[in-house]
């Protein structure tokens, strides 16, 4: 049996996941040494926890089915995504009937192929791996790179293809309204302008709680900010994107007027005497002055949900921003780098539901009367 725990390096004070064998209590080395990999390529603590649970359940799998890891090849891992699908219950099925059994989502899935996919390549270029058993390729299907790309599983017990198609559903937005309930809900400055920046940038949420005093130096003269990529906040966030600056078109004076009140009025002097630098910190408590984390910043909208009702989270607002930004006529390109988005077909593929015909307020209210 197996057990994920999640762990703080003593040293550096970083986060990180680790999966340990509870018979032996020592860590499942292939894939710690790969979420080492990972961590070491600077890629967001939750990115590197969604691999390892995933790759749990691959391990999980691989024991369920009495298999050495080193000798899965193509059709094993097909068997593991039509397995994983569907919850493990069922091995084998058709087709036709595979959406309505699945157990899991097609994104969830899709996660697990990655990380598994990431997995192997990583121990293949290692050599631990022989690359023969992944090179038996099917005659191109989809876009997926590496050596998983176009598999096939073509008869009954042999007919997954690695990648699960995903529905392209509408991410979610929140009308004008709702962001001014929220705003309006907060008990802090520092929070409202949590909500407003939100708003009006489209930030991540690693963005947000890795912004830096001085990425905001320049906000009264210019009304940008600027996303800098660092490896080493003392709260682990991270920005996932590219480097870029952001300026704030909408609702500038009130945001710098919550700007202004959330240094002049909250700022606590503890977080200057820890000289970390951050932005968004404790206001209070045993962490006053210490960066504010991602479990803080969950705490607040669940907060939020209470009082007004709403369901928000950070990256719902990134999509209402982006959403927003399109709607107003902004080029595609244009709202690919205020985003991050290294590619403009990830800014197209995301937001392919903003209409042509229709308002996004008609669209939102043709919702709700449904």
């Amino acid at each position: 049996m197996l057990k994920l725990e999640r762990a703080i390096d003593p040293q550096t004070e970083e986060r990180f996941c680790c999966i340990f064998d509870k018979q032996t209590c020592l860590p499942v080395e292939p894939i710690q040494r790969y979420l080492n990999y990972c961590r070491k390529g600077q890629l967001a603590f939750n990115t590197v926890n969604t691999y390892a649970c995933r790759l749990l359940d691959f391990w999980q799998w691989l024991e369920y089915k009495s298999l050495d890891w080193q000798e899965v090849g193509l059709n094993e891992l097909a068997d593991f995504v039509n397995w994983y699908l569907l919850g493990g219950e069922v091995e084998v099925i058709s087709e036709d009937v595979r959406e309505i059994m699945s157990k899991r989502s097609p994104r969830t899935v899709n996660l697990a192929i990655t990380a598994v996919q990431g997995f192997y390549e990583f121990h293949t270029v290692e050599g631990r791996v022989d690359e023969k058993h992944f090179t038996k390729l099917a005659h191109g299907w989809g876009k997926r790179g590496g050596f998983l790309r176009g598999i096939v599983k073509s008869t009954p017990d042999k007919r997954k293809r690695i990648k699960v198609k995903e529905p392209k559903n509408f991410p979610g937005c929140l009308t004008d309204e709702q962001v001014t309930q929220l705003a309006d809900a907060c008990y802090s400055y520092r929070d409202r302008l949590i909500v407003m920046l939100l708003r009006e940038t489209g930030v991540r949420r690693g963005e947000l709680l890795g912004l830096h005093l001085v990425d905001v130096a320049d906000f009264d003269s210019r009304g940008r900010i600027r996303i800098v990529r660092r490896d080493n906040n003392p709260n682990s966030a991270t920005a996932k994107g590219t480097e870029r600056e952001i300026p704030i078109i909408h609702n500038r004076d009130a945001v710098k007027e919550t700007f202004h009140a959330y240094l002049l009025e909250e700022y606590p002097p503890e977080a200057e005497k820890l000289e970390h630098g951050m932005l968004f910190v404790n206001l209070e408590g045993e962490y006053i002055g210490k960066p504010m984390s991602s479990a803080r910043l969950n705490s607040l909208f669940y907060q939020l949900e209470e009082r007004t009702g709403i369901k928000a989270h950070p990256h719902l607002f990134r999509h209402t921003f982006a959403t927003r930004m399109l709607q107003a006529g902004y080029l595609d390109q244009y709202v690919q780098q205020l985003l991050g988005h290294k590619s403009i077909a990830t800014t197209k593929d995301i937001y392919s539901h903003v209409l042509d015909e229709m308002s996004l307020d008609a669209y939102l209210q043709r919702e709700e009367e449904e």
